[in-house]
């Protein structure tokens, strides 16, 4: 039987544990998280007996060492920050590992040969708009030859408000820094960075989404795509859908980490706001309730085939109110991926080493997706003309 330790019970760690309960080879979760509290509740939701609710402190190595003991699989469902020192806790211990995000994926991809040389695997930036990664991968593998690759992910609730709230239904903290880095994408064997909120566009998704604005991120797939797709690819970029509430927060200095003096009191803007947005983690039911979300990940390819130019449109879409039809969390499009790699990890199925979601083996995990009902649509677009 297999035992599995998440670090983090957030909203996503929570929806991971959740999504865990329906698979019979896992004999225990450990819930791990700082605020007891909060992994006691999560584990009292799911009321099924394999979880185990945790205290840890993630920056603290002997903490995580004695959480991870005899695990066969770390999910690292904190914040990024925490992402190398988890990851040489899991190494140490024996135990693959799995994150969600990543505020420098270079610098993990560095510790491929290390990872290589134990047998184990670390699978970085998993699931959310990076299950898309894996079916670039697969279409580029049919090509001759790659150009470019556009990822453009949308969504929007089903009712807008009329005066928007920055509230974000995962991790406050990542959610916010997500916006402050100045966004990057590859150009000719080169990183650029480009202004904050640049390159906006209106992006025709596909229906029920529909056209959105869009503008340029700093986003891990700008990073891992060029070294595991080839085919000498010469451009990649990012767009997510353009947030007018938290670009006025940051232009207003209210996410600055520098103390400002208010009435004779040295207060840090950036403590104040995170201090006022309700953790979504706290408030998950209540979330699942008043969110109808339609969300779409997708990705142009760009490329030649026996001499023909054409475009693959490839995109995954799904919404709120499915997810929760269908796997009881409103975040599925990040636990079900992460599962799906986590159980390919313990049965052997994917090489040692330190790898994105379009390192795992492609045809295998699209199809453990599709199993799962995760699916994507593929629309060819030939191209005429130089």
């Amino acid at each position: 039987m297999v035992k599995v330790a998440i670090i983090g019970m957030g909203v996503q760690g929570s929806a991971i544990a959740s999504t865990l309960t329906m698979v019979k080879e896992v004999s225990e979760v450990v819930c791990a998280d700082i605020n007891l509290s909060r992994a006691r509740r999560a584990v009292e939701r799911l009321k099924d007996n394999r979880m185990v609710a945790r205290w840890v402190n993630a920056d603290d190595t002997d903490s995580l060492s004695d959480v991870v003991r005899g695990v066969d699989v770390v999910i690292n469902a904190t914040l990024p920050v925490f992402n190398l020192k988890i990851m040489d806790v899991a190494l140490k211990r024996g135990a693959h590992y799995v994150d969600l995000a990543s505020d420098n994926p270079l610098k993990q991809l560095e510790l491929d040969d290390k990872w290589k040389k134990t047998g184990l695997t670390a699978v970085i930036t998993q699931g959310g708009p990076f299950i898309v990664n894996a079916a670039v991968k697969r279409v580029s593998e049919e090509l001759d030859r790659v150009d470019e690759v556009r990822l453009r992910h949308g969504w929007r609730k089903l009712e807008e408000e009329l005066i928007p709230v920055w509230r974000p239904s995962w991790c406050p903290e990542v959610a916010l820094s997500e916006w402050e880095v100045e966004p990057t994408i590859y150009r000719d064997g080169r990183f650029e960075r480009l202004p904050l909120f640049s390159g906006v566009e209106e992006y025709h998704f596909p229906e029920p989404l529909g056209p959105m604005k869009v503008c340029l991120v700093d986003y891990e797939p700008v990073y891992t795509l060029p070294r595991f797709i080839g085919k000498g690819i010469r451009y990649v970029d990012c767009k997510l859908p353009l947030d007018l509430a938290i670009g006025t927060l940051i232009n207003m200095g209210l996410t600055s980490r520098k103390p400002v003096e208010v009435k004779g009191v040295k207060v840090v803007p950036r403590d104040v706001l995170m201090a006022l947005i309700p953790h979504p983690a706290d408030a998950i039911d209540e979330q699942a309730e008043r969110l109808d979300v339609l969300i779409c990940y997708l990705a142009e390819v760009k490329g030649e085939k026996s001499g023909e130019k054409l475009i693959h449109v490839i995109y995954n879409s799904t919404s709120v109110s499915e997810c929760l039809r269908r796997f009881k969390v409103y975040s599925a499009d990040v636990s079900v991926p992460t599962v799906v790699t986590a159980l390919m990890l313990i049965k052997g199925e994917v090489e040692p080493g330190v790898i994105p979601p379009e390192g795992l083996p492609t045809e295998l995990f699209l199809t453990r997706l599709n199993e799962w009902g995760i699916t994507f649509q593929n629309k060819v677009v030939y191209l005429r003309g130089p």
